[in-house]
C-alpha cells in the first residue's frame, strides 16, 4: 500500500474520537434513508409480486383502476366464450367476473380506514391461485360469508377466523384465511360476486380475469391484443402482475423522493461536520503532510489520500446506517394505496438493492465532506507546512 494511503488509514485510527461523530451523523442519515427505501420496496413488492403472467385483467378502456371499470354481463359471457381461454378440468372455461370497492371499516386499535373488499367467483380461486385458503374454507355462493388476506387479520374489529365482519350494517362471518405470500391478496377481503353486487346495488360487474391457455399461438400477449381489437369490449387488457405494477407507482416514486429528500437534507448536515472535521484534523496535521509533501509525494497523491480518507469514512457510515435499520426488516406495516385509496399491508424490505442504494448515497456523501479538506491538503506548500 503506498505510504500516503496507509498514513490516512492509520490516521483515522489514532484519531478515532473524530472517526466515530464522523461514522455516526453519516451512519444516522443512511439509516433514515434505508427506513424509507424499504417501506417503498415493501409496498412495490407486495403489488409487483401479485399474479402470473397467464392471468389476464380486462378492464374499461379508460379505466386506470378496478373500482373505475364496468363490464356489462353479456360482456362477461362472451369473454368467456373467447378463443384462447383456457378450460378445467370439467370443461368450463378459467374465467371469473368480479368487482372491486373500498369500504371503510373500523380498525381494531381504533379509527377506521379504507380496505379493499373483492367479490369473486368461485373460479377465481383457480384462476388467482398464488391466493391459496390457508385456514377455515372458501365462502359459500349465495351468501354473506368472506374470507380474509391474512395480513388483515387483527386490523379490522371482527376480522379473525370464526368472527364477523360488520359490512353494510350486516355480520359477515369469516370462514377463511387466505395468503398469497405477501402479495396484494394478502390486504383483501373477498366475497360472492353476486351477493356483493346485490348489497351495494352495483348493475355490472368491474373486471374480468381470464386464464391464458398455454397452447395458444403468440401466449398472453396475442390474447390481449385479440381481446383490445375486438370492438365489443372497449377494452383494456393487461396481465395480472402488470396490472399489479402500475398501483405501485404514484405512492412508490412519492416514498422514494421522499427518502432521499429527507436523507438529503440529513446529509448535508453530515456532510458538513465530517468536512469540519477534516479540517480540524488537518490542521494538527499539517507538519505531517509537509514532511510527505518533502519526501517526494506528489500533491494529486495527498489529495487521493484525504479523499480516501472520507471514502472510508462514508463507507463505514453507510454500514453503521444499514445496521441501525436492519432490526425494521420483514416488521409488519400498512399504508393508503393512493391509486385505489385503500389500506396496503405489507413489510419494510431491506433488500440487496436498498443496500447497495444506501451504501452509494453514503459513499457519495463521504467523498463530497472530503474534497475542500483534501484540496487544501494538497495546496499546502511544503516549506511553510514543515515550520508550522
Amino acid at each position: 500500500m503506498p505510504v500516503p494511503l496507509r498514513y490516512n488509514l492509520r490516521s483515522l485510527v489514532v484519531r478515532r474520537a473524530g472517526t466515530l461523530l464522523s461514522i455516526a451523523s453519516i451512519g444516522l442519515s443512511v439509516a433514515v434513508l434505508v427506513l424509507v427505501l424499504a417501506l417503498a420496496r415493501g409496498f412495490e413488492l407486495s403489488l409487483v409480486g401479485t399474479g402470473t403472467d397467464g392471468n389476464l385483467i380486462v378492464l374499461r378502456k379508460s379505466a386506470t383502476s378496478e373500482g373505475e371499470s364496468g363490464l356489462q354481463r353479456w360482456q362477461f359471457r362472451a369473454l368467456s366464450a373467447f378463443p384462447g381461454i383456457a378450460v378445467g378440468e370439467t370443461g368450463a372455461p378459467l374465467a371469473a367476473a368480479e368487482v372491486y370497492a373500498a369500504l371503510n371499516l373500523d380498525k381494531s386499535g381504533g379509527g377506521s380506514a379504507n380496505f379493499p373488499l373483492r367479490g369473486v367467483m368461485l373460479s377465481s380461486f383457480r384462476i388467482r391461485d398464488t391466493a391459496r385458503v390457508v385456514a377455515g374454507r372458501r365462502f359459500t355462493p349465495g351468501t354473506r360469508e368472506v374470507v380474509v388476506g391474512k395480513a388483515l387479520l387483527g386490523r379490522i374489529d371482527g376480522c379473525r377466523l370464526g368472527g364477523a365482519l360488520q359490512l353494510q350494517g350486516q355480520d359477515w362471518p369469516v370462514v377463511g384465511v387466505i395468503d398469497s405470500g405477501g402479495s396484494a391478496y394478502d390486504s383483501e377481503i373477498w366475497c360472492d360476486v353476486e351477493v356483493f353486487m346485490q348489497e351495494l346495488d352495483r348493475p355490472v360487474y368491474g373486471i374480468a380475469i381470464l386464464r391464458v391457455d398455454a397452447q395458444i399461438e403468440g401466449g398472453a400477449g396475442a390474447l390481449a391484443t385479440s381481446i383490445e381489437d375486438d370492438p365489443r369490449f372497449d377494452a383494456k387488457v393487461m396481465t395480472e402482475p402488470a396490472y399489479f405494477a402500475a398501483q405501485a407507482g404514484t405512492l412508490g416514486e412519492v416514498l422514494l423522493f421522499t427518502g432521499y429528500f429527507i436523507a438529503g437534507i440529513m446529509a448535508v448536515g453530515a456532510a458538513f461536520g465530517t468536512a469540519v472535521t477534516l479540517l480540524a484534523s488537518l490542521a494538527r496535521r499539517t507538519h505531517e503532510v509537509g514532511t510527505l509533501l518533502a519526501v517526494g509525494f506528489r500533491p494529486r497523491e495527498i489529495l487521493a489520500g484525504f479523499l480516501v480518507e472520507s471514502l472510508v469514512l462514508g463507507l463505514a457510515g453507510g454500514v453503521v446506517g444499514v445496521l441501525i435499520a436492519l432490526p425494521v426488516n420483514g416488521v409488519a406495516t400498512g399504508t393508503m394505496n393512493w391509486d385505489t385509496f385503500t389500506e396496503q399491508a405489507f413489510a419494510f424490505r431491506i433488500t440487496p438493492g436498498v443496500v447497495m442504494r444506501a451504501v452509494t448515497f453514503s459513499t457519495i456523501v463521504g467523498v463530497l465532506s472530503g474534497v475542500v479538506p483534501a484540496w487544501k491538503a494538497a495546496g499546502l506548500p511544503p516549506s511553510e507546512a514543515l515550520r508550522r
